[in-house]
């Protein structure tokens, strides 16, 4: 959870400071309601963020022990299915945020969570932004990203570029280090690449083009980036007809 905290703390100096987690006796207590070992990840989240995590909202998620327990003490709530983490207050009413271990990697996994952000929230080149079954921790640097870091960059282009195969996405992720980006250890299915001047995010979607969404202070380093990138990729600023997966 500290990498994680840290990585937030780069794009807004104040989170640490914003942050409320609980004591391990609340936490132990949670885990005698629930009935079953709380996973590692999870008691990270807790005792760092559990009771607040200052502006930053998942999926509009209440986290709190307090809700859960309410959560937990209701008839029919099982206990035995996958561990809900918390509530989601979002438009079509109150919804789980379950966290459940992958069978193929082992990881503790976001397995069901309210739909993508609301579109109008984030600018257009991202608007069909989504994470699919991610870590706890992709989940929180994904918003915390969005949330703080892409707004720093007024402009805004997206590219997209045919691969048919996870070997082709990584080949193409790969050409980002040719223009300068270090990809965040965050990120995993959907990348997050940085440098000093611009930021971008990469996208797979099975079945259709990659998505990579390019963002800088400069309107002639956002040409430059278009340029090299269609170039080196092959990719498009519009997306093309959808592909047949290999």
């Amino acid at each position: 959870m500290e990498p994680l905290i840290s990585a937030i703390t780069r794009y807004r100096p104040t989170f640490r400071g914003e942050i409320e987690g609980y004591t391990s006796e609340d936490i132990e207590r949670h885990q005698a309601l629930v009935g079953r070992t709380l996973p590692g990840p999870y008691v990270d989240f807790l005792r760092n963020m559990g009771r607040g995590m200052g502006e930053l909202c998942f999926q509009n998620g209440d986290f709190r022990l307090e809700t859960l327990t309410r959560h937990y003490a209701r008839a029919g709530a099982s206990r035995d299915g996958a561990l809900v983490i918390g509530i989601s207050l979002y438009e079509s009413g109150e919804q789980p945020i379950e966290l459940d271990e992958d069978e193929d990697s082992g990881e503790f996994v976001l397995t069901a969570y309210p739909p993508p952000e609301r579109p109008r929230e984030f600018a257009e080149s991202i608007q069909i932004f989504d994470l699919v079954e991610p870590t706890l921790y992709e989940a929180l640097f994904a918003k915390a990203y969005l949330q703080y870091r892409w707004p720093q960059f007024p402009h805004q282009q997206t590219l997209f570029f045919a691969a048919n195969s996870p070997r082709e996405v990584e080949r193409g992720a790969a050409q980002m280090a040719a223009f300068g980006f270090e990809q965040h250890a965050e990120s995993t299915v959907v990348r997050y690449f940085e440098r000093h001047d611009a930021t971008a995010i990469l996208s797979p979607n099975p079945g259709e083009s990659v998505r990579l969404s390019l963002a800088t202070r400069d309107k002639v380093r956002m040409q430059e980036l278009v340029e090299g990138l269609s170039k080196r990729l092959a990719a498009t600023p519009s997306p093309p007809p959808p592909f047949k997966q290999a």
